[in-house]
């Protein structure tokens, strides 16, 4: 009987080479990228977001959105916080 982590790797493996997964992890950043820069661009924000990929240590494959802009993500004393990024995780 394999063991759980060997099992776990197996499963993952099998996840990441099946295409399906990745179309999905990417279309859903994509998503998010572009609904945070609309919603930045409404409250009069600049940043650009962009998608990152990889994979984790466990070998999961990840998708981040990131900012080019983290000052107008959570705000300082010069620029207003949009939280552009996390509204748009959150489906606002």
């Amino acid at each position: 009987m394999a063991s759980s982590d060997a099992l776990a790797n197996a499963l993952w493996d099998a996840a990441n080479a099946d295409g399906a997964l990745e179309r999905a992890l990417r279309n859903r950043a994509e998503i998010i990228a572009r609904r945070a820069e609309q919603i930045s661009r409404e409250a009069g924000g600049t940043a650009n977001y962009t998608v990152r990929e990889g994979f984790r240590p466990g070998g999961r494959r990840y998708f981040d959105v990131v900012s080019d802009n983290p000052d107008e993500e959570y705000g300082t004393e010069e620029v207003p916080r949009i939280n552009a990024l996390r509204r748009a995780a959150r489906g606002e």
